[in-house]
């Protein structure tokens, strides 16, 4: 009797010892809280359900009410935020973090608020779970300490796009979503009022600001060109150019009241305004130049736009342009921490940096260019002139031959810091130099491969990193600015990077080109949307919906990876596919243009086949890559491994060679055609790259 009480005894230990551990174990893994519930909150959601469609955004309210112990901060490092988590529609997580709110005071025990929250749908049809909670930031989630989450049931409705207007589709299936991102962005930050030049039709740069920007607008027009009439590229910038100061200075941004500012530590809104007038030109032709604002030729205001730098912002001593001391590209100088940052006072330290003399190039280029179209050549050759002095002097006092990259900036004062700035890879001035052509075709070579070397070297998740390595801690006062790898201070931002890869593809980089195109593409798949910068690791931050990540991805997929150049005089398709197959259809609605092909590439066969046609007059140049499976280095192709057949007929072609890549390159009248080339030499020298069709990157 006493055995079997003994023994039972040990078993009722037995069990009260293994619930105990448990128990311990469970609470070890939770917040160190004196209660379970000294967070809580009621969630009301004014809607149970919501149906929007792919990619929008819309406004829900709710009612939050504290029921736990212990009072809800909102500012500080345990601020509490409002947030949710996207499930799909059997509860399986689809993304976790999402867009945090601010509560807008400290709520007590008891008290209740009214919040609401934006949320931005899926880019894919369906219906999802939207988890509603409150957060303590780095700490634990509400429902973490037993609060009950809030439930809202999201129906996403599938958009349809126009099939008689631009489109293109790949076997590379990111890209495919790709252009669901570039219509729903573009779409969602559409702007229209009335100003002074009448309607004003264009894009904010995203859905942080609902100005129209210059230099974003300008890096937009490489998406819009495909999607939007005449107005859409126009008549902002001739509203800039009515607002414009006697001086020729412009602003950086409009909005629909009338109201008018400049970041005045940046030197690039005048080159912004006349690259977006070169983009229009390119599209429309010249006659629109001399139409006049307030009396006086649209293309006399630019010109006395880029005046004003030359007035304003040049020394005569280095023979370059001034800013201030930013980051790379950036606006926000090194001395203030507050919104002066943005402005030049007695405190400014200036430089001359590479970005500036980059945009201050190419819009020089581009305006005599202008001039002489006009049939005006000796104001061509006076800007012509002017932009070979600046292509001189910013080689001679910013290119670093031994380090293969030209240095962010040079100080125009004695103030230096007490590190070394020369080994900063400035990766958003640099694009632009490549960009311009203020690079010649070897510099721009040596540019990307040090861009490909110091993504790798800095762990950055996408080629999208601006400064590598960034400033030092604490170097910017601003609080943005002030650690390194965020916002202009190193963090990634396709803005340029977008333009880096168009370069790629241009200088014989076409496969390292796909490979970065398709990192930046997953990751903005994964953040569901183009943000304004990203962290190192790839997660965005600022503005959502960012427009000019739209347009330089859209020009790096149309014009490099598909490589279609239309413009009002010309055209050429230059293919860099590959190994891969894809179908474009290209119209540009202000001019009326159309381009369109389908490429397949069949291995089995050894042979491309590329159908196409376009409703451009002239002629032009078809170039099409030779295949990395074919080899290159030691032993390349060459001209008799090839066969190249236009419509059944045996035809002639080259074989041009850029760095890495070769192209079988003949003339055309772009009507309908259909080339075959037959590799005969058949001999796989490299790896297939099969497996990215499935998306694996």
């Amino acid at each position: 009797m006493f055995k079997k009480l003994r023994i039972i005894s040990l078993v009722v230990l037995g069990i009260i010892i293994v619930l105990y551990g448990y128990f311990t174990v469970k609470n070890l893994s939770q917040p160190k809280t004196k209660s379970s519930l000294e967070y809580a909150a009621e969630i009301i959601p004014d809607l149970e359900e919501y149906s929007a469609l792919e990619g929008e955004r819309f406004e829900m309210g709710f009612e939050l009410k504290n029921i736990g112990e212990k009072a809800w901060i909102h500012s500080g490092d345990e601020a509490c935020l409002f947030s949710y988590h996207l499930l799909g529609e059997s509860g399986e997580m689809v993304q976790f973090d999402n867009r945090r709110f601010p509560i807008p005071d400290t709520v007590r025990p008891g008290e209740s608020i009214q919040l609401s929250a934006v949320v931005q749908t899926p880019y894919a049809e369906g219906t999802y779970i939207l988890e509603f909670d409150l957060l303590r930031e780095g700490i634990a989630w509400f429902e973490d300490y037993g609060s009950p989450t809030a439930e809202v049931i999201l129906r996403v409705q599938k958009r349809e796009w126009d099939e008689g207007g631009t489109w293109f589709r790949s076997s590379l299936q990111p890209i495919n979503e790709l252009y669901e991102l570039i219509r729903i962005t573009l779409e969602q930050n559409e702007v229209t009022f009335k100003g002074k030049t009448g309607k004003v039709h264009g894009f904010s740069p995203g859905k942080d600001y609902p100005q129209i920007w210059l230099r974003d607008a300008n890096t937009i027009i490489p998406a819009a060109r495909y999607f939007y009439e005449e107005t859409y590229l126009l008549s902002w910038l001739k509203e800039h150019l009515y607002h414009q100061k006697e001086n020729g200075s412009l602003c950086d941004w409009i909005d629909s009241q009338g109201n008018t500012d400049k970041n005045t530590t940046e030197t690039d809104q005048e080159s912004s305004a006349v690259q977006a007038a070169y983009q229009v030109y390119e599209i429309m032709g010249t006659k629109w130049l001399k139409k006049k604002i307030k009396g006086e030729r649209i293309i006399d205001r630019l010109e006395t736009a880029l005046e004003y730098v030359l007035f304003n912002r040049f020394s005569k001593e280095w023979g370059l342009l001034v800013g201030a001391h930013t980051a790379d590209w950036g606006d926000v100088d090194v001395v203030d921490e507050g919104q002066e940052a943005v402005y030049v006072d007695e405190r400014t330290k200036w430089t001359s940096d590479i970005y500036d003399q980059a945009m201050f190039y190419q819009a020089c280029v581009e305006l005599s260019e202008m001039w002489e179209s006009l049939g005006e050549p000796e104001n061509a050759r006076d800007w012509y002139g002017i932009a070979s002095s600046l292509h001189k002097a910013a080689n001679q006092k910013l290119w670093q031959e031994d380090k293969g990259f030209y240095r962010v900036h040079v100080h125009l004062s004695l103030w230096e810091h007490e590190f070394d700035e020369s080994d900063m890879f400035a990766m958003g001035g640099n694009a632009v130099a490549v960009v311009s052509g203020l690079a010649d075709s070897s510099q721009a070579q040596q540019i990307i491969e040090t861009a490909l070397k110091r993504q790798k070297q800095y762990k950055i998740s996408t080629i999208s990193g601006t400064l590598l390595p960034p400033y030092p801690a604490n170097t910017f006062e601003h609080g943005l600015m002030d650690q390194p790898y965020e916002y202009q201070n190193g963090a990634q931002w396709d803005w340029f990077g977008g333009r880096l890869i168009t370069s790629m593809f241009e200088n014989g980089f076409s496969s390292q080109a796909q490979d970065k195109l398709m990192e930046i593409i997953q990751k903005n798949i994964q953040n569901r949307g183009f943000f304004e910068w990203d962290t190192r690791e790839g997660r965005g931050r600022g503005s959502d919906l960012f427009c000019g990540s739209a347009g330089v991805l859209a020009q790096a997929v149309v014009e490099g990876y598909f490589g279609v150049k239309l413009r009002y005089q010309s055209l050429s398709i230059e293919p860099k596919l590959g190994e891969e197959s894809g179908h474009i259809h290209v119209v540009q609605p202000a001019n009326q243009r159309t381009v369109e092909y389908n490429y397949e590439y069949d291995e089995k066969d050894s042979k491309i086949t590329l159908q196409y046609k376009s409703s451009f007059s002239g002629t032009g140049m078809v170039r099409i890559l030779v295949p990395q499976i074919m080899g290159s280095g030691k032993n390349p192709p060459l001209k008799q491994d090839f066969v190249l057949l236009i419509d059944g007929k045996e035809t002639d072609f080259d074989l041009k060679t850029i760095h890495s890549d070769q192209m079988i390159e003949f003339p055309t009248d772009f009507k309908d055609h259909t080339a075959v080339i037959i590799i005969k030499k058949a001999v796989k020298l490299g790896t297939s790259r099969q497996g990215k069709k499935q998306g694996n990157g």
